[in-house]
């Protein structure tokens, strides 16, 4: 246990040692580049630690070239084809397209032996189902690649080894607990908002990949698990990342565009789950964007929120917050009664969750006598990995409805 460990710990120091290294445009880009901080890269550093007669050879030493597009300088191609590593009288190389080649063979060469160990130890990985402390530590340094700013050659070699890492180990990622797949999500939802076509197209390939490796998991029942953590990772970076502009927009109709060519699952469900996904994306943007536009009209703001909670109709916890949000909007503004509604469906939402966990036996049809509408809430999705604190009774007693009514009064 401790020699993996320690593998592990050495794999996400050289990754991380990749973060320090800067990118130019020859040379595909870095996500975040600063080219202020280019004096201060990785291989100065090593330049600087080593003793004064190899600094010279050192800095003209270049790694190995995996692809015929890994060096686009032709200076560098140049330099490398010399039989004595020396650059001719006159010419330059930049220490940036230098670090920016160093740090795509140096995140190559994790990503191989992280390769190999998944290959070497594919039993090991897939005991209890995948969810066991080795396959977490896998699946972490996978997500490094994400993590830490990364070439867009770099990236497309991580998607391809993420196709077939799910490929492998399915039961990892949709059974058990949500939380690899929820990251996953989350990572790959940031790509398809990439600056580069490439990446997102990438990005927008293996979301797809996932939705539909979880079709064939289930032998054609639904996409639930990914449906789930794609709703929860958007409503998390719009947040944190402020997606939604147009490459976002662009990720999804690619989506869209292979699940309508996908001709083999043409005559199942696969496509319509993948379009109503896609759908309630989009909701989720548009009404946070125009939430911002109409904050000083209530009404307005109300109904979006409104939207917005319906988009989240398949995952409680979400369809919850929007709801309380609506009740805050509507106390402050006076309308109680209003306020009340939103509480019952609260109600009635916790109640079905209840009912589903055999542990309330009417569900949301305990409300029906109250409002009619209230049924909504029995289209909700459950996922049994979802890692969402669990309603008890007390959670259905404690909802505020009191509240109200007590503000009402004062």
């Amino acid at each position: 246990h401790q020699e993996i460990s320690d593998f592990f710990n050495i794999l996400e120091k050289l990754a991380a040692a990749v973060k320090l290294a800067q990118a130019t445009q020859n040379n595909g880009t870095l996500k975040g580049s600063n080219v202020s901080c280019q004096s201060s890269g990785l291989l100065p550093q090593w330049m600087l630690s080593a003793q004064d007669g190899h600094r010279h050879a050192r800095s003209q030493t270049m790694p190995i070239i995996r692809g015929k597009n890994a060096l686009t300088n032709p200076k560098l191609l140049h330099m490398m084809e010399t039989t004595d590593g020396n650059v001719s009288e006159g010419e330059s190389v930049s220490p940036t397209d230098i670090e920016a080649n160093l740090s795509t063979e140096v995140a190559l060469t994790v990503l191989d032996v992280l390769d190999l160990f998944v290959h070497h130890h594919k039993k090991r990985l897939q005991h209890d189902d995948g969810q066991n402390s080795v396959m977490k530590k896998v699946f972490d340094t996978y997500l490094l690649f994400f993590q830490i700013n990364q070439s867009t050659s770099t990236l497309r070699h991580v998607f391809t080894a993420l196709r077939l890492f799910i490929h492998k180990f399915p039961s990892t990622v949709f059974q058990g607990t949500a939380d690899l797949c929820g990251s996953l999500c989350y990572e790959i939802l940031k790509c398809c908002n990439h600056r580069s076509s490439s990446t997102q197209t990438e990005a927008a390939a293996l979301l797809y990949f996932l939705m539909r490796r979880n079709f064939e998991f289930t032998k054609g029942k639904c996409i639930v698990r990914s449906h789930l953590q794609v709703i929860k990772s958007v409503s998390q970076l719009i947040a944190d990342a402020g997606i939604g502009g147009s490459r976002f927009q662009q990720s999804l109709a690619i989506i869209n565009n292979f699940a309508n060519g996908d001709t083999p699952l043409k005559n199942t469900t696969f496509p319509a789950e993948v379009k109503d996904l896609t759908k309630r994306i989009r909701t989720v943007l548009m009404a946070t964007s125009q939430m911002k536009e109409h904050e000083k009209d209530p009404e307005m703001l109300v109904d979006l929120q409104y939207s917005l909670a319906n988009s989240y109709a398949s995952t409680p916890e979400l369809r919850r917050t929007w709801l309380e949000s609506m009740a805050k909007i509507h106390v402050r503004n006076g309308d109680l009664s209003e306020a009340a509604m939103c509480y019952i469906h609260i109600s009635a939402l916790i109640a079905e969750s209840l009912r589903r966990r055999a542990s309330f036996s009417m569900g949301w049809a305990a409300f029906m006598n109250i409002s009619p509408n209230v049924k909504e809430e029995g289209a909700m999705k459950e996922d049994a990995g979802t890692q969402d604190t669990p309603y008890t009774e007390v959670h259905l007693r404690g909802v505020s409805v009191y509240n109200v009514s007590h503000k009402g009064a004062e």
